[in-house]
């Protein structure tokens, strides 16, 4: 059976200006929050690499924060602000909100699919202890979201070749 919401249901539907504007901002809130994972991973290691403790890992991290306009008022809240607690700039509210984009616009596997990042997300920021926990949770969160890019290009780009039936079908209806 065929979710009503799968592209494979109705694959003539037609993008009006609001859907438009919110398959953009789905694509820009997944491309900030990849940005952000992509920054703390590579600052995790460049702290593994140069044998960082923690309170330098996280000072990176203000610096960080800061050049996204995020006033951390101490370095140990860094990684949890860039992560989730900030309201505006973190990887969970830019997934949450490309999520909020991708039930306008989105297909059921999309909605899931954005979902298991946010699942990624919440289930291992609990134990960010060091540079390294860090870095493997981004390193799961980036797979998280080339999964969503998969389902995005298999749904939107990749479809299969039109059969003869549908040819001509499309063809008698223009």
């Amino acid at each position: 059976m065929v979710e009503p919401r799968s592209l494979s249901f109705n694959s003539d539907r037609w993008l009006t200006d609001s859907r438009v504007y919110n398959l953009i901002w789905l694509g820009r809130w997944l491309e900030r929050a990849e940005n952000v994972a992509r920054v703390v991973n590579t600052l995790a290691r460049l702290a593994i690499a140069k044998g960082m403790d923690m309170p330098d890992f996280q000072e990176s991290l203000t610096t960080a924060a800061a050049a996204r306009g995020m006033a951390i008022e101490h370095p140990s809240m860094a990684l949890t602000m860039l992560l989730k607690d900030h309201q505006a700039s973190s990887i969970s509210h830019s997934i949450a909100t490309a999520r909020s984009n991708a039930t306008h616009v989105g297909t059921v596997e999309l909605i899931r699919a954005i979902n298991d990042v946010l699942q990624e997300l919440n289930d291992e920021t609990n134990m960010l202890d060091t540079p390294l926990a860090a870095q493997t949770m981004t390193d799961n969160v980036l797979e998280a979201l080339g999964r969503v890019y998969t389902v995005i290009d298999d749904s939107w780009f990749h479809q299969e070749p039109l059969s003869e039936e549908e040819v001509y079908r499309r063809f008698v209806q223009q």
